[in-house]
């Protein structure tokens, strides 16, 4: 995926930060909770009306995102309640983007792009829980035309495009968002009839 792939060269970009924010002992945890606050940050930059600055708000808060996996490989600081922080807070995150983008688009009047922000959020939050479910059964789950990254930076270029850019940015991620759910499902469908199979001959 282009997000994934978008993801792993950053990383390699950011590998001198990365080592610098080893060395001073930087909490991955600190660094999660800044990417929070970004998008924080974020929400209310889209409800004020300033996109260019919401957009650019949007892929520093993804930077933090990528850093703190990062910081916590290389300086093996990561722990499993880590990880759940790091996701839990990426939930959040996105539901503070969200409703900045539906505060700005309910007071300019864009009603549908308004009611398609919920299937963009649902889809969104569903993609993870499929992940999330599908790996609690033992199973991995990263396919999807629409994962988090892809997500981050098709937000943050329609900001940067303008009113009709986000919009347009919404509605793309309400459909292929979900579009994902049912990439992830057909894909362990596929891998548990296929084990199904096997067991049963």
């Amino acid at each position: 995926m282009l997000g994934a792939l978008f993801k792993s060269g950053f990383a390699k970009m950011l590998r001198p930060i990365t080592w610098l924010l080893v060395r001073v002992r930087v909490h991955p945890d600190l660094i999660t909770a800044m990417g929070v606050v970004g998008s924080v940050v974020a929400a209310v930059m889209f409800a004020r009306g300033r996109l260019a600055l919401a957009g650019a708000t949007v892929l520093l808060a993804g930077l933090c995102d990528v850093l703190d996996g990062e910081v916590a490989r290389m300086g093996r600081r990561g722990s499993k309640f880590g990880a759940l922080l790091d996701s839990t807070m990426d939930r959040y995150s996105e539901i503070f983007v969200a409703f900045g983008i539906l505060w700005y688009f309910i007071s300019h009047g864009w009603l549908w792009t308004s009611m398609a922000l919920f299937f963009t959020l649902a889809g969104s939050l569903m993609v993870s829980y499929v992940r999330a479910r599908a790996e609690g059964l033992g199973e991995e789950c990263t396919v999807g035309l629409m994962q988090r990254p892809e997500r981050v930076i098709t937000i943050a270029a329609g900001a940067f495009i303008g009113p009709k850019g986000l919009a347009a940015a919404v509605w793309l991620i309400a459909v292929l968002a979900n579009f994902t759910v049912g990439e992830r499902l057909w894909h362990v469908w596929k891998r548990t009839h296929r084990l199904e199979l096997n067991e049963g001959r």
